[in-house]
């Protein structure tokens, strides 16, 4: 197989790698010639839609730190089942990271990427009903699995997606995204203690990643799937297809638009 793209998604008849395609610096119809490569739209959605799960591993793990005392009260918790809470969301990361990362391999990076996120959308809803200390750490090791599934599938979807000269520092700043999590869960769960002092407080510092997490699977369902994974498939039309909506510039019918490509 080709490793290369039909040259009727480009501008010539050669035909080039899927990754000279993302890095190639736009030519504008006027003739204007920049000096970078810009991200388009879609490549700027596929990174914030990455760097959104490293941001939910860091809400729910320093989450998680703020609200055991009330968790600890509410389920009559020794100091070793502290322990247990403690880790069990970051065990499951552990798991999901080392046992499942390989699955987009196989399913592909689009369909793995939005299923991790549905898996996360499950356990953190069962995480708030939580009957019992055992289901409590079953729904957090459940909720760890799934974060720890989206590390590779992340780092793939954003390498496989965005101009290599850019890679390294959006890749990096993806996953410094668990920082923010980090203080903006310690923050909710400073609020909601604030203004909820209550033992059962602690339901609702989790149901506050809800609709986030709503948000980022329904935006997931909207981005494309790797061409890289899709040639290595013999999917070439679709990949195509996937490339060109990966590669749009807006406005796609003006005399800015990218020569070569299509604006249909």
């Amino acid at each position: 197989m080709n490793s290369g793209l039909p040259g009727d998604l480009g501008a010539t008849s050669d035909p080039k790698s899927i990754q000279e395609y993302i890095d190639e610096t736009p030519v504008w119809r006027d003739g204007t010639i920049l000096r970078t490569t810009p991200m388009t739209g879609m490549q700027w959605r596929i990174w914030m839609l990455a760097a959104a799960g490293k941001f939910f591993e860091g809400l729910v793990v320093f989450m998680t730190g703020v609200a055991i005392p009330l968790i600890a009260d509410e389920f009559r918790m020794s100091p070793a089942q502290h322990g247990v809470v403690g880790a069990a969301s970051l065990f499951g990361i552990l798991v999901g990271a080392v046992g499942l990362g390989s699955l987009s391999d196989h399913f592909g990076r689009k369909r793995m990427f939005v299923i991790e996120m549905f898996i996360f959308m499950i356990f953190l809803c069962l995480l708030v009903v939580s009957p019992s200390y055992p289901w409590l750490v079953v729904f957090l090791f459940g909720i760890g699995v799934a974060l720890g599934c989206d590390y590779p599938t992340a780092h793939l979807m954003i390498s496989e997606s965005i101009p290599s000269s850019m890679r390294g520092r959006l890749v990096l700043a993806a996953f410094g995204f668990q920082a923010v999590g980090a203080l903006v869960g310690t923050g909710v769960g400073y609020v909601i203690l604030t203004n909820i002092p209550q033992i059962g407080a602690w339901r609702w510092m989790y149901a506050t990643a809800i609709v986030p997490g709503l948000v980022v699977t329904i935006g997931r369902l909207s981005i494309t799937e790797s061409a890289h994974w899709l040639l290595a498939r013999g999917k070439i039309e679709l990949a195509k297809h996937q490339m060109a909506r990966l590669l749009l510039r807006n406005p796609p019918c003006s005399p800015i638009e990218l020569v070569g490509f299509d604006c249909k």
